[in-house]
Formats: C-alpha cells, structure tokens, sequence
C-alpha cells in the first residue's frame, strides 16, 4: 500500500507537467533533544514531521494548490517530505510556513 497522499486525484496537469521535490522542514534543535534516548528523539523528529505535514496539506488547500500537488510523501523521523507538483507549486511551497527549502529531487 502507498503512504503517500494524492491531493487532488483530478488533477487536470499531465506526469510531464510535474516534478518532483524536496522540503526540507522546521525541526528542534538539538539542545532540545538532547535530555531524551534516541527512541523518544526520533519519535518526536517524526511527530514534528508530522505536524509540519497536516499544516502544510492545509497550507495548500488554502492557497488553491491542490489541482497543482498530486503527492506529499508520508512523514519520517527526518525534517523532509516528498512532493510531487508543479513548478509554479513548487515555488509557491518555499513560502508555505516551517519550509526551511525546497530542492529538486529529480536529478
């Protein structure tokens, strides 16, 4: 089974209309991890990812950009998401809050 959530599955925009990116978001510092095991760490890096996830998803319903993002990949325990959209949504999601920079990901 896929993880990753299609936003708009009506999408009018063809597979050579999108790419692929990388976003990389908000995390705590270490200081903050630091009193925890590495267990409750990574659990609280996922849970951070998580959270920037959902905010995001309703970041772009907001913005209208759901017919031009098909994908954004589940979290992990690391400060990225997978995001498969347009480039002018992949523009638009460097000013999505928490997104720290959104690299290409498909060189």
């Amino acid at each position: 089974m896929n993880n990753t959530t299609s936003l708009s599955p009506t999408s009018n925009h063809h597979p050579t209309d999108l790419i692929s990116v990388l976003l990389e978001v908000e995390r705590p510092s270490s200081a903050e991890l630091a009193p925890y095991s590495r267990a409750e760490r990574y659990r609280r890096l996922r849970a951070n990812t998580e959270a920037h996830r959902a905010r995001l998803q309703h970041w772009i319903d907001r913005h209208n950009l759901s017919d031009e993002v098909l994908a954004v990949s589940p979290a992990t325990g690391f400060n990225l998401l997978f995001v498969q959209c347009t480039p002018h949504a992949a523009r638009e999601l460097a000013n999505a809050p928490g997104v720290v920079d959104v690299l290409s990901a498909d060189q």
